[in-house]
Formats: structure tokens, C-alpha cells, sequence
């Protein structure tokens, strides 16, 4: 096999395997918004099917040894990273068995759909020996391909290359040590009244909002589509077809407003992937701490500033003119920043927002090291609420059952949402010493700050990790003092502390 022949064998492995997560990308997020919930059985014995089928194709012996060949190759740097990335995965899912494979993809797929259904009972007893199959199944799982890394190392390493709990540990330490104290420093100043944003705001209004705000970060139509779920998520089908949803609560006004905020900082990058990389692997495979640091950074370091409100407060306003006609800009943006102690984690202030990663981390750490009582684990869950936030859920609802992350079997990926918003704190630095960010904000110019953010970050791809983007962009090493000092700044300046 020569390198034309090879670089023609990796398209068409490319466009085939894309073909099988097209269509279960498809069928997962209308599983999600709109299909009747009485097929999901079906539905989900069909998917376990075609991922057995994609199993298959990409672990037959021929292509691997196909790909393995490639990395021996003079190849273009892309098409380098590209086979190296897929030898990665292979390197997984190759020590699958087939039947555990589609086994596990079928628990998975009943799992959240039993999540659904007790979350929106509050039934922790109806879902806890659901989780206990989908961890021990997940366990089971791993073990075919960690090698000597631990349960849980393998876990943090799948969703964050290089990650474990080794790393996770100091970075957590830190925030400990630093914010803990500082918390206790904001908890027992002049608390902020923010009881306007749990006034009644109909849904309908609500997604009145989202259309103006889509209008102002230049949301495409034509290649973004935005849905309804119970746990917000995004969903990339192609670097022209991204799919996102939100999920609507009447009682807490910025809860939709964050979350599609969020998610849309999950859609830029991948609608501002380099064109020629469509189809490659480089176009998506990015890590999720990457991912989390986009969506964080719009969330929070853009959306929760006075300059963002700046264009959009007064058509807020006129939405709902009697919840806020009292309510200057300046009282609302010093709302949506307030820190109180929370249950929920999407809707979790910056300040507290790493607790909740915390706290999760912990308890998986635990669950994976066998140093878990099961039977007990929403008490658990509720006694590290109350360690480290000091109050208690009341229900499973707001407690144990709020994420969709475990019902998934996405053991692993909390904690790079706290580590990816360390990641934005650096990129945000780098964003304003290179451009005015308030300034464009306050002239309607978004356009400014995505622009910077294609350039500088989401045109890669997955061509660049974590510590090479850092380096490039920021011309420094993850430093996970920067987000620390931010948060500590900003909230010393919020609450007038000295």
C-alpha cells in the first residue's frame, strides 16, 4: 500500500464510520426531544445494533492493519495527528468483544431512559439499581482495555488524554485550599436579593428570550437547530449540522438563558472547525475538558457581564415587563453574578460552581475504589452537599438524580467541566490583551469575539490538544492559579470585601 493508496483507504474508513455515528447521532437526539417514549425499547435494541455493526467495521483486522501500516508513513502533519488519533481509539475498542460491546451500549441506552422517568418523580429507589448495574457494567468494561491504569485513571484519560487522579487531586487541592475559605469570606457578607429571578416566567416567554439572544450571537439556522430535553446537551452531526437544546424551569428565569448559552459555546466550536477537515477525525475527538473550557467561557467570562447585557437587558425587559420593571442593568448583572449556595449544577454560581465538580469527583473517585456504601449513596451525595456548601437536597430530584452523566455510564467527565473552566479563565486572559472585548460586546460586534476564538481555538479541531492551544494562544502552561485569582477578584469586588 502506497501513501496514495493508503490517504484513499482513510477517507473512505473516515466517511463509513461517520455514516454509523450520523445515525446514531440522529436517532440519540430525537430519543431525546421529540420520539414517543413508548418506542425506546426498540429503538434502543436497533442502535446497540448498529454500534455492534460499527464495532465490527472499524475493528476488522484488514483496516486495522491498514491504519497501523499509516503510522510508519511519510504522511502530511494532519493526516499524521489524524491516524494517530484514530489508533487511540482503536487501541480501546478493539479489546471489546462485540456482545459486551452492544450489551453495554443497550444498559446505557435503558438506563437514561429510566433516569428520565424517576428524575421527574424523584424516585431514587426506582433508579438506584439501575446505576448499580451501568457502574458495575462500566467497571467490567474498562477493564478490557485500562492495562495497568487504574479503574478510574482509565476513566479520566478517556475524557481527558493525560488526566488522572493523581493531577485531578492537586488541581482540587488547590481550589480547596484557596476558594473554601474565601466562600466562607462571601457567605457571611451582605448577601445579594436575586428572589426577582424565581418569579414566574412562562416558557413561552422564555423561548421569546432565547430567539433574541440567538439573534445577538449570530445563531445560524442553517446549520444550528435548537431543541428542548430534560438535561441540556449538544449534539455535533457535521461541521454544518449542530444540534442543541436547552430545558425550560418557570421558576428560575436564567436557568434556559445559561444553559443555551452554554451549549452554544459547545456548537461555535464545532461549526468553526476548518472546513477541510470535514469528515477527519481532527474535526471533532476533541477532549471534553477542550469542549467544557468554549462552553464555560461563553457561560460565564462573556455572558455574565454587564457589556453582554448591554444589547440584550432592555429586550429581556420588554419579555417581561412587570417581573423586572424595577430592575436596572446594573442590579441584574449584579444578580445573574451572586453566590449562594445551590443545589443544581447548571445553574450553579462561578464562585460555588467547582463544589459541585468537587463533590462529584469525590464520589466517583470513591465508587471506583470500592470505598462506597451503594445502598447509601444519595445520603452521601446529600452529606457532601452539606460539607461543603452547608445545605442538604431534600429530594433525589435535586440531589442524585439531577445529571444525566452517570445514567450515561460518562464516569469521568465531571471534572472537566472545573478543569475546562480553568482552561477559558486562560484563553479569556489571552482574548483581552488581544482584542476590546467589552467594547465589542456593547457595539452588537459578537461576531469579534468568535472570530478570535475560530482563529485562535476552534479551527484546529482536535489537531491541537489542551497543552499545545494553551501554549500558542496564551504563551504559558495550564495554571490553574489563573482561574483561581479571577474568581477571587471579581467576587472580592462584588461583595466589597477587603
Amino acid at each position: 500500500m502506497n501513501k496514495e493508496e493508503a490517504l484513499s483507504f482513510l477517507k473512505a474508513y473516515e466517511e463509513k464510520t461517520n455514516a454509523y455515528h450520523l445515525a446514531l447521532s440522529t436517532m440519540s437526539f430525537d430519543m431525546a426531544t421529540i420520539a414517543p417514549k413508548d418506542g425506546a425499547d426498540y429503538r434502543i435494541k436497533m442502535m446497540s445494533i448498529l454500534e455492534g455493526e460499527y464495532l465490527t467495521y472499524s475493528t476488522d483486522p484488514e483496516n486495522m492493519k491498514r491504519i497501523e501500516a499509516m503510522a510508519d508513513m511519510e504522511l502530511d502533519e494532519l493526516s499524521a495527528k489524524a491516524v494517530k488519533q484514530h489508533l487511540m481509539q482503536l487501541k480501546e475498542i478493539r479489546m471489546i468483544p462485540k456482545d459486551v460491546y452492544m450489551d453495554y451500549q443497550e444498559l446505557l441506552g435503558k438506563s437514561n431512559v429510566l433516569w428520565e422517568e424517576c428524575k421527574k418523580n424523584s424516585d431514587w429507589e426506582g433508579y438506584k439499581k439501575m446505576l448499580a448495574d451501568v457502574i458495575t457494567a462500566t467497571r467490567s468494561y474498562t477493564d478490557y482495555y485500562r492495562g495497568d491504569l487504574s479503574c478510574y485513571d482509565a476513566l479520566l484519560d478517556r475524557n481527558e488524554p493525560g488526566m488522572n487522579i493523581e493531577k485531578y487531586d492537586a488541581f482540587f487541592k488547590n481550589i480547596k485550599d484557596r476558594l473554601l475559605p474565601f466562600i466562607k469570606k462571601v457567605q457571611a457578607a451582605n448577601q445579594i436579593d436575586t428572589s426577582v429571578l424565581k418569579q414566574h416566567y412562562p416558557q413561552e416567554d422564555q423561548e421569546k428570550v432565547m430567539e433574541d439572544l440567538k439573534k445577538f450571537m449570530n445563531f445560524d439556522p442553517n446549520r444550528c437547530y435548537m431543541g428542548v430535553s430534560v438535561h441540556p446537551f449538544t449534539s455535533p452531526f457535521s461541521l454544518k449540522d449542530v444540534r442543541l437544546t436547552t430545558a425550560y424551569r418557570e421558576n428560575a428565569l436564567t436557568s434556559s438563558i445559561f444553559s443555551i448559552i452554554h451549549e452554544y459555546g459547545h456548537a461555535q466550536y464545532m461549526l468553526h472547525v476548518d472546513e477541510k477537515l470535514e469528515g477527519s477525525i481532527l474535526a471533532g475527538n476533541m477532549s471534553n475538558g477542550m469542549h467544557e473550557s468554549q462552553s464555560r467561557l461563553l457561560e460565564n467570562f462573556i455572558a455574565r457581564t454587564k457589556a453582554f447585557w448591554s444589547c440584550n437587558y432592555e429586550t429581556l425587559k420588554n419579555r417581561f415587563p412587570q417581573q423586572l420593571k424595577n430592575v436596572s442593568i446594573d442590579e441584574f448583572v449584579l444578580m445573574i453574578n451572586a453566590s449562594s449556595a445551590s443545589f443544581i449544577r447548571t445553574e450553579a454560581d462561578e464562585l460555588t460552581y467547582p463544589l459541585h465538580i468537587l463533590i462529584r469527583y469525590e464520589l466517583e473517585k470513591q465508587l471506583f475504589n470500592g470505598e462506597v456504601d451503594f445502598e447509601h449513596l444519595d445520603q452521601l451525595w446529600a452529606d457532601k452537599y452539606e460539607e461543603y456548601l452547608g445545605i442538604r437536597p431534600q429530594n433525589a430530584a435535586e440531589g442524585i438524580l439531577q445529571d444525566v452523566h452517570w445514567p450515561q455510564g460518562l464516569f469521568g467527565y465531571f471534572p472537566t467541566y472545573a478543569l475546562g473552566t480553568a482552561y477559558a479563565a486562560q484563553f479569556y486572559q489571552a482574548m483581552c490583551r488581544d482584542i476590546d472585548v467589552e467594547a465589542a460586546l456593547t457595539n452588537n460586534e459578537f461576531s469579534k469575539i468568535t472570530d478570535w476564538l475560530t482563529k485562535n481555538i476552534h479551527q484546529y479541531g482536535s489537531s491541537k490538544n489542551a497543552d499545545e492551544l494553551l501554549h500558542d494562544v496564551c504563551h504559558q502552561e495550564f495554571d490553574s492559579n489563573i482561574y483561581i485569582d479571577y474568581l477571587i477578584e471579581k467576587y472580592t469586588q462584588l461583595y466589597n470585601l477587603d
